[in-house]
């Protein structure tokens, strides 16, 4: 019987391509993720964004794709020095090194980065 990948549901035999996801069926599983996994994995700026209602809303996609994702930043202060103008804020959305090209994918097609 035939697998999606992604959302690991099970499909009968003559089906190509998970109905959900749009991905194409294998014959076996990868093994499924551990509990800890994610503490091993080396997350990267892969997107920044001008307020907080952007980021979560590509972090709920990613989330939704299964990619985690995780926002650093700030809406207070900025990223520049302030001294001579204020600067924008600047938050930067994070994902596991090996997903970044897959989430900036998805992450441009909801909100165009700074």
């Amino acid at each position: 019987m035939p697998f999606c990948p992604k959302c690991r549901c099970e499909y009968r035999a003559g089906f190509t391509e998970c109905a959900d996801c749009g991905v194409g069926l294998v014959d076996t599983l990868p093994p499924a993720p551990q509990p800890g996994d994610l503490d091993k994995a080396v997350f990267k700026p892969v997107r920044s964004y001008p307020s907080r209602i952007h980021a979560e809303m590509v972090q709920e996609a990613l989330t939704n794709e299964g990619i985690p994702a995780i926002i650093r930043g700030s809406e207070i202060f900025g990223t520049g020095t302030g001294l001579t103008e204020p600067s924008p804020p600047k938050l930067i959305l994070c994902v596991p090194e090996e997903q970044m090209e897959e989430a900036a994918l998805i992450a441009d097609g909801i909100v165009d980065p700074l």
